[in-house]
């Protein structure tokens, strides 16, 4: 009879100890660096859909549309990171508990 592999003794696996968060200072340029990112990557598909929609011949009410459309996804990604920052200003900055009256 054919015996199954068995499997070596493992010790067992310690739980994964959660991360902290980013402290204030490098939370602040990490911020900065992606606003400049965001923004340049804003620049650059408006450009190019812009590009597209000429080489197309499109009119300019679809060079409006496109704006408006890519426009609304940023709007969406900033709101997401505002959120995002939001939630981790309660590590940097917590509110007391206690009452000082």
């Amino acid at each position: 009879m054919i015996q199954g592999m068995t499997r070596p003794d493992r010790p067992e696996e310690e739980p994964a100890k959660p991360k902290a968060p980013l402290s204030l200072g490098p939370s602040i340029v990490l911020a900065i660096i992606m606003a400049f990112v965001v923004v340049s990557l804003f620049g650059v598909i408006v450009f190019l859909f812009v590009q597209g929609a000429q080489q197309l011949g499109l009119s300019r009410l679809a060079y409006l549309a496109i704006f408006v459309v890519i426009s609304g996804i940023f709007a969406w990604v900033l709101k997401r990171l505002t959120d995002i920052a939001a939630d981790m200003s309660r590590f940097w900055f917590p509110e007391d508990s206690e009452d000082k009256n």
